[in-house]
């Protein structure tokens, strides 16, 4: 397990020192490497791989996206052999962790491909977690959505991603996630301060929140409308209930719904303060939950990862590298 976490949180201790300490903008731990050979990287990768006499963190743990994938080429080219499937068989033999060979696979998968195996995962079982499935799709724009869809229907041999949630879900939850499937958000940075208003009096109208009856105009809100008007919408409705929309949400929806719709609208309004509690979620107790710290290292390292750790370490008080260094 310890090579694992040195791998995964490689992608935290490998952050840019380029960002100003108070520049607002969320930071990411991965940059695309310059310069950048994917044939010198795919030699360095199969010595490595076949002799153990240098480490493969160096390269993976570095590398974009983008790059790994260009890196995979390379050497299935050169060498006929999937190098995925390489790293797994290395990580086998150091005997780092169960979890390494899905990580080996996700390091060289696009994101949408990421996306559907943790939607997936979510799904497998006799539970399911409705909060992965609201944090990805509520947190994800349209494109990303029609491009998960398409990953999802080639990665399980035709299944259709929207049957399989209604499936697993119900009532108020599932019209949220039928409607963030259409993939018809806004996209607009502009927000209209009427159309704010509108929605605002529709959800709260100085009488009783009664969203867990009807949630419909909710759904609409966390599905159809841009980000921004969101979060105006959010920050609305806790000036005039004197809430967090959070408690809001707490108070209105029981089990399941509760944890889905409290993702959803915890990854639109503060992404980096949610991951940071996921990535704690993950390391407290007995254990470790391999699969989320995968997921929130692989698929936010090139978006705000850097920013989540400082999160983590302003809430927590201590880095969460050191954090799951503990638990191994």
């Amino acid at each position: 397990m310890a090579r694992l976490v040195l791998l995964l949180l490689g992608l935290a201790l490998c952050a840019s020192v380029g960002h100003a300490q108070n520049d607002p903008k969320p930071k990411p731990t991965v940059f695309p490497a310059s310069p950048f050979d994917a044939q010198a990287d795919a030699e360095y990768l199969h010595e490595a791989l076949n002799n153990n006499k240098s480490a493969i963190e160096p390269i993976l743990s570095r590398r974009s996206l983008k790059q790994r994938l260009q890196i995979a080429e390379k050497y299935k080219s050169s060498y006929g052999k999937n190098l995925e499937n390489d790293v797994a068989k290395y990580a086998q033999n150091c005997l780092f962790c169960s979890s390494f060979g899905h990580m080996s696979e996700l390091l060289f998968s696009p994101l949408p491909v990421q996306y559907s195996h943790h939607l997936s995962k979510a799904m497998v079982g006799p539970g399911t977690t409705e909060s992965v499935l609201t944090e990805i799709l509520c947190g994800s724009k349209n494109n990303m959505i029609r491009n998960i869809t398409q990953a999802y229907a080639e990665r399980y041999d035709g299944k259709n991603l929207l049957a399989d949630l209604e499936d697993e879900t119900s009532s108020d939850l599932k019209s949220l996630l039928a409607l963030l499937m259409r993939a018809n958000r806004s996209e607009t940075y502009q927000v209209n301060a009427q159309d704010v208003n509108d929605d605002v009096l529709a959800l709260f109208n100085n009488t009783d929140i009664n969203w867990c009856e009807d949630s419909s105009r909710l759904n609409e809100v966390l599905a159809l409308r841009s980000f921004p008007h969101v979060r105006r919408v959010f920050h609305e409705l806790s000036r005039k209930t004197g809430k967090t929309i959070t408690d809001i949400v707490d108070e209105q929806f029981y089990f399941g719904n509760k944890k889905g719709f409290v993702a959803c609208v915890r990854v639109m309004q503060e992404p980096q303060e949610y991951f940071a509690d996921v990535l704690n979620d993950a390391i407290k107790g007995l254990g470790t939950n391999d699969d989320a710290l995968i997921r929130v290292t692989l698929t936010r390292s090139e978006i705000d990862l850097e920013t989540i750790s400082e999160k983590y370490e302003q809430k927590y008080g201590d880095s969460v590298i050191d954090g799951i260094k503990v638990r191994v």
